[in-house]
């Protein structure tokens, strides 16, 4: 392929008789043409996608259609009979340009801690269908030896190895841009499919590395050939070593903008450019060295954003639907025949039996369905241009006639164009699973299973709680997926004007008008700042997006949660606390917000009634209890280091904690879910956790009775809990979490016996002083005989929203209570519940 790019620069006649100074490989007339291709292109790519999307049909699939239609119109014989002797050059040349740069876009936007967290699943699937692939073709070549497209074959060897490439071979960055396109990335699936891709391409790469070296051996070249490869691998090592300090480096010259200056956007460009394509001037591919780069890139800080929003658009507005629409240009349709098509399509159904054996041998080792791993098999016979690549390198080495080069674009065609219904399939099936799956904190049983997490904000003020939480929800940054962050910031002239949409990179999304575009890009700013603070100190990535704060409010954020495939969603309550500690509602929007996020998000809601002037006592006075308002990691240093902070301890013993939290049980759904969360912070060794469990006295013996346990306990015994009555689905959680958590002093539990509403509120008030978090379920869905006589607390401000428990919670103004955290669990409407 390096040799191939080179050949771009001689490929072309200089046009110089008019006066003109021509563009190095490419006179103007030229250019002119592949311009109007290009345009074209993006035309006719457009009007299909127009049709095709309502089939959720990636644009690739588009794209490579409307290369069909633009290269069908003789455009591509015009540019040969121009002044370029080989079209396949110059389109080798602007192919090599684009997967330089989109493969370090892939690896730039690729979530390292999921992909990390599913490296097993990822690894085994790639071995199964690349050692599959690998022995359909080696028995395929000795039967085609002697033989090939009706021209005798030199070497059996290098047809078995040359065959054995191109059918194992995936194209990472077609894979890449329709899982992104479709938003599977945000998916175990997704991800599981973009890795095997990208891992089955960096294989084939480095084996179309060895026979291009084969062959350079009969010119006993190989000695130099190997050196040049070495130094290339050192190259990109050393640069990929460098690349975190350089990039911390220029962040720390731009800390505090949304964008480094464009002297430093210019350097880090160039960088990467020539880090890139250092290999390729080689001779060797430099895909591998670009993807390194991107995944070394740090994403967190103004460098991350200022280099995509420079790539993305030109990238995936302009070259990607060339480098997809060359795929279909490639086709001359006055050579088409029967013996040209019938091979073709052969390859694409062995390639598509390789890797169908593979996924099979994978899926039941890893316990995935066998029609989806078919799917994903699917997927994984999309073929790039590297193949075309190999095959024009096997017809000058003498492995087979011009006829089959045709014969493979023939099959890589056919390959992309079926892998488009299998992923609108692949997109059905994780759509209709995350519709009517119980997404809910119970329903992740171990803590080491990954809690997909979506954040709203308003302002950046109101967000280090909520990020604070998020950091203590994380027992493991290295394998959590990024967090997703909605940021709806309030301008001047949201509600009633027109917007502007701009699309911008690394997963921003801005609705911006023009009389509110500097009070966004200043509150953007503010925001990006909190975000990669909180990112460098608690390793945590994040995912944000931004949205002018308006009457659509609740439909975004349900769609970002959906989008992410969240399990939980956290919120800011609408009740905030002013300077005198009364929470207050400042906003009649924020109120309806949470009522309609309540109504219709697509998992469980937590809102965080958070109280940033919280006061404490302690052994020196009041000190402001703004621990929660930072990482975990920082208020430990802080208090270590004589900050002021309190030495709290653990109730179960006897070591110190960062935040003391309590969760109120009282019965229900949305309770064992605060519950279910409480426990999983618990998990954090920061956290010292106590669960309080009200019981009406007068059924106390028999809610708490050995007996009564032990059969709700053997009644409900892999049930679940949707599926029992109340009582029973109560106990055996509280019995689940007493043996998991309470028994082994990881967090304690209190029975509080109350008579009378005033008990409940009087325990309620008494929690103010003892803990930094209170988390509580929502209200409709606890025991009646326990909120008897809180009529006043259930019709209060808030009260029909949250309940009464929560409305006594977050309306209390005492200095020294702490946040509260309302839990709504999720539940599955159902209309979309599978008969």
């Amino acid at each position: 392929m390096g040799r191939a790019f080179l050949n771009y620069y001689s490929c072309a006649r200089p046009v110089d008789d008019v006066g003109w100074t021509p563009i190095p490989g490419i006179a103007l007339d030229t250019l002119f043409l592949v311009v109007i291709q290009a345009l074209a292109v993006i035309l006719v790519s457009n009007l299909f996608h127009s049709f095709l999307r309502r089939y959720h049909q990636p644009t690739p699939i588009s794209q490579i259609l409307a290369g069909m239609v633009v290269g069908g119109m003789g455009l591509r014989s015009a540019i040969v009979h121009v002044d370029v002797d080989n079209v396949e050059d110059m389109y080798n040349g602007y192919i090599s340009t684009a997967r330089i740069l989109s493969m370090f876009l892939v690896g730039l936007e690729t979530d390292v801690a999921a992909l990390r967290g599913a490296t097993r699943r990822c690894v085994a699937f790639t071995y199964a269908t690349v050692a599959a692939s690998l022995l359909v073709a080696a028995i395929v070549s000795s039967g085609m030896y002697g033989s090939m497209m009706h021209s005798p074959v030199r070497t059996p060897e290098m047809l078995a190895a040359t065959l054995m490439v191109a059918l194992t071979n995936t194209s990472s960055i077609a894979v890449a841009r329709i899982a992104a396109d479709l938003k599977l990335t945000v998916t175990e699936n997704g991800r599981l499919v973009v890795a095997a891709a990208i891992g089955t391409n960096l294989i084939c790469v480095v084996g179309d590395g060895v026979l291009s070296t084969t062959r350079l051996a009969k010119d006993r070249e190989k000695s130099l050939d190997l050196s040049l490869g070495f130094l290339a691998l050192l190259a990109a090592g050393v640069a990929v070593y460098m690349a975190r300090p350089a990039v911390t480096w220029v962040n720390q010259r731009n800390v505090g903008q949304h964008h480094v200056r464009t002297r430093d956007l210019l350097v880090m460009l160039a960088a990467i450019w020539v880090v890139a394509t250092f290999p390729m001037r080689l001779g060797y591919d430099g895909l591998p060295t670009s993807l390194a780069l991107g995944l070394a890139f740090p994403r967190e800080g103004p460098a991350a954003r200022s280099v995509a929003d420079a790539l993305v658009p030109p990238v995936n507005g302009l070259m990607l639907p060339f480098y997809f629409a060359t795929i279909g240009m490639r086709m001359d349709f006055n050579s088409m025949s029967g013996a040209i098509i019938v091979p073709g399509v052969l390859m694409m159904l062995l390639g598509l039996v390789g890797k169908a054996i593979g996924a099979a041998v994978a899926s039941a080792y890893l316990n995935i369905p066998l029609c989806d791993a078919l799917r994903f098999s699917v997927l994984l016979n999309v073929k790039g241009h590297v193949d075309t690549m190999n095959m024009k390198f096997a017809k000058s080495e003498g492995v087979w006639a011009e006829q089959a080069l045709y014969a493979m674009i023939i099959g890589n065609l056919a390959s992309t164009l079926v892998a488009g219904p299998a992923a609108a399939a692949v997109l059905r099936k994780e759509k209709e699973q995350y519709a009517t799956r119980h997404q809910a904190v119970e329903s992740v049983l171990s803590p080491d299973q990954e809690l997909r997490i979506a954040v709203c904000a308003h302002s950046a003020h109101a967000t280090p709680a909520l990020l604070s939480l998020v950091e203590l929800l994380v027992t493991d940054p290295d394998t959590q997926p990024a967090v997703h962050l909605l940021h709806l910031f309030q301008g001047a002239a949201a509600a009633g004007a027109a917007h502007r949409h701009v699309k911008a990179p690394d997963h921003h999304d801005f609705l911006l008008d023009d009389e509110d575009h500097d009070v966004g890009r200043d509150a953007i700013t503010d925001m990006n700042t909190v975000v990669d603070l909180y990112w460098r100190a608690t390793g945590v990535s994040f995912k944000q997006f931004d949205a002018v704060s308006g009457i659509r409010d609740a439909a975004a954020v349900c769609r970002c949660a959906g989008d992410a495939h969240a399990g939980l969603l956290l919120l800011p309550c609408y009740k905030e606390q002013r300077y005198d500690g009364v929470m207050a509602c400042r906003l009649e929007s924020r109120r309806e917000l949470n009522r309609l996020v309540l109504a219709q998000a697509p998992c469980t809601v937590g809102l965080l009634v958070d109280r940033p002037y919280r006061s404490t006592s302690g052994a020196g006075g009041l000190h402001c209890g703004a621990s929660f308002q930072v990482p975990s990691s920082v208020a430990a240093v802080d208090n270590a280091a004589g900050g002021g902070g309190r030495t709290l301890l653990h109730p179960c013993s006897d070591r110190a904690v960062a935040h003391v939290v309590a969760a109120v049980f009282l019965g229900g759904a949305d309770d064992r879910e605060a519950v279910s969360l409480a426990a999983r912070l618990a998990e954090n060794p920061n956290i010292g956790l106590t669960v309080f469990r009200f019981v009406k006295r007068s059924t106390y013996d028999t809610v708490t009775s050995s007996s009564s346990r032990a059969a709700a306990i053997a009644a409900a015994d892999g049930a679940d809990y949707r599926q029992m009555s109340a009582a029973d689905a109560d106990e055996r959680f509280m019995w689940r979490f007493y043996e998991q958590y309470a028994a082994r002093e990881l967090a304690m539990y209190v029975e509080k016996v109350v008579e009378s509403p005033a008990d409940v509120v009087e325990t309620l008030d008494g929690m103010a002083g003892m803990f930094s978090l209170v988390v509580v379920g929502c209200g409709g869905r606890q025991p009646v005989e326990l909120l008897a006589g809180l009529e006043k607390w259930a019709e209060a401000d808030g009260g029909e929203m949250m309940g009464p428990v929560a409305e006594i919670l977050a309306s209390n103004a005492s200095m020294e209570m702490g946040s509260v955290l309302v839990m709504q669990q999720h539940t599955v409407p159902p209309y979309v519940t599978k008969t």
